[in-house]
């Protein structure tokens, strides 16, 4: 079968033979597969490897113990599973899952014909396309995000990053009936700022125009959703009000991943910092429903879409902030 691999920026397609699931997994036709911003990252002395995590496909086998699931079953999957057994499963802490499951170590990932997954990571759907179900795993991230900023009714809420994440946050924060809602995107990138507006942004604003924390937004920050990188960080302090807090889930590598910041200022200002790291995944039931109710606009969210075969194409496009939303790879 074909897959994907990638090293840098290089792209290609290899023929690989995949083993039989052993018996708490699954074998999986890939029938679509979002492409992350994650997957465009160009990690430093990173090895030839698959990439592809928001999935959506078919079983084509199940192993002895899959836990009834049902070949020729549409799942989506979760890119990583707490466990249900270690000791703080049992203690209701899922979140802090000591041992994960997930295909991430099953050496196979979905830019690619077929997949194996752990069963557990497996969550049957209907009334959705593959494409919009591949969702359920940026839409998880988003509710994981939104969640830790405990966003109120009254709440004035900025938004750092309108890619698929930070939308889907804003769909959420406006559905949950935040008071104002300020998205922070550039202008030379039209199709996220349109799209942040179609979703309800009171403004969109851009940082280029005039720094975030030099901004009159005419009310009070209290809730700040970055998913930009670390180096954004003391802006977002800056910009935010006192006791305001902070959601982060913004990624760099090398010099990219730190930030500086005056400590004594986040501190007189009685501010929260809190970081969100959706894995294990814990609301992919609930990013399908919401899919499901038109809560998150599934469909306005794909801009594009690419058969495998044009993957070098599609990872291309993804990296194109001007045009690309969600590009989603269809096996």
């Amino acid at each position: 079968m074909k897959a994907a691999f990638k090293k840098g920026e290089a792209v290609g397609l290899r023929e690989v033979a995949l083993r039989a699931p052993g018996p708490e997994e699954i074998r999986l036709r890939v029938e679509a597969c979002g492409i992350c911003g994650t997957d465009l990252h160009v990690v430093p002395g990173e090895e030839e490897a698959p990439f592809g995590h928001e999935v959506a496909g078919r079983i084509v086998e199940a192993g002895a113990a899959a836990g009834g699931l049902a070949v020729g079953q549409r799942v989506a999957l979760e890119s990583s599973t707490p466990c249900g057994r270690c000791a703080n499963c049992r203690n209701a802490r899922q979140e802090l899952c000591s041992d994960l499951k997930s295909f991430f170590i099953t050496g196979t990932m979905g830019c690619a014909a077929e997949m194996l997954a752990p069963a557990i990571s497996a969550v049957p759907y209907e009334g959705l396309s593959p494409e919009v179900a591949a969702l359920s795993e940026p839409l998880g991230v988003a509710i994981d995000l939104v969640r830790l900023a405990e966003v109120g009714l009254d709440s004035n809420v900025l938004i750092l990053g309108p890619g698929p994440i930070g939308l889907m946050a804003l769909a959420l924060v406006k559905r949950m009936g935040a008071r104002r809602v300020f998205v922070s995107a550039y202008s030379r990138q039209p199709a996220r700022a349109e799209m942040a507006r179609r979703l309800g942004a009171d403004e969109v604003v851009d940082p280029l125009e005039a720094p975030i924390e030099e901004r009159d937004f005419g009310c009070e920050i209290h809730r700040i959703l970055v998913t930009t990188p670390p180096p954004t960080l003391p802006g977002a302090f800056r910009a935010a009000a006192k006791r305001a807090i902070i959601a982060f889930i913004g990624i760099a590598h090398g010099e990219g991943a730190f930030c500086r910041f005056d400590a004594n200022q986040f501190h007189f200002k009685k501010l929260q910092l809190r970081a969100s790291f959706a894995s294990p995944a814990l609301y992919t039931p609930l990013a399908l429903q919401y899919l499901r109710e038109g809560v998150v606009e599934g469909e306005a969210l794909i801009s594009h879409r690419f058969p495998l075969a044009r993957i070098a194409e599609a990872m291309a496009t993804a990296r194109d902030k001007a045009r690309a939303l969600k590009v989603m790879v269809t096996p």
